[in-house]
């Protein structure tokens, strides 16, 4: 019998699948693995998007503003229990190319539905002037 994954490996694999769809411009990849309840914190307005229809909507701008780009991810941290788990990491996002990058705070909210890990909250922040 295979060995079972950890839950931070599951999520981990997870998190980066859904930072690359965001590189790579695929609607379908960044909404994957996202509860229908998501409510995100986002850097611009509105303050916050709940549902998956505005979420989507959110990146739908996203896209229209930056198309392909930088969405990486460094520091990933996870933390987490039997169904419940968060993570946080620094995020290098923009253009491709490096003048036109900036870095946001990333925290992503998780919980085990049906054996699966699906995000339920998302905060990306940058510090206050």
């Amino acid at each position: 019998m295979p060995e079972k994954r950890s839950a931070e490996a599951q999520i981990r694999e997870l998190i980066e699948n859904w930072a690359r769809a965001v590189r790579n411009g695929d609607m379908e990849g960044v909404l994957a693995h996202h509860a229908d309840d998501i409510v995100m914190f986002d850097v611009p307005p509105p303050l916050q998007t709940k549902g998956i229809d505005t979420y989507k909507k959110a990146w739908e701008l996203f896209f229209a503003m930056q198309g392909k780009g930088a969405f990486d991810l460094s520091e990933l941290e996870i933390a987490a229990s039997h169904d419940v788990a968060f993570c946080h990491s620094i995020v290098t996002c923009g253009t491709r190319e490096k003048e036109g990058q900036f870095k946001v705070r990333l925290t992503v909210g998780l919980r085990k539905v049906n054996e699966g890990w699906v995000i339920t909250h998302e905060h990306h922040s940058v510090p206050a002037d």
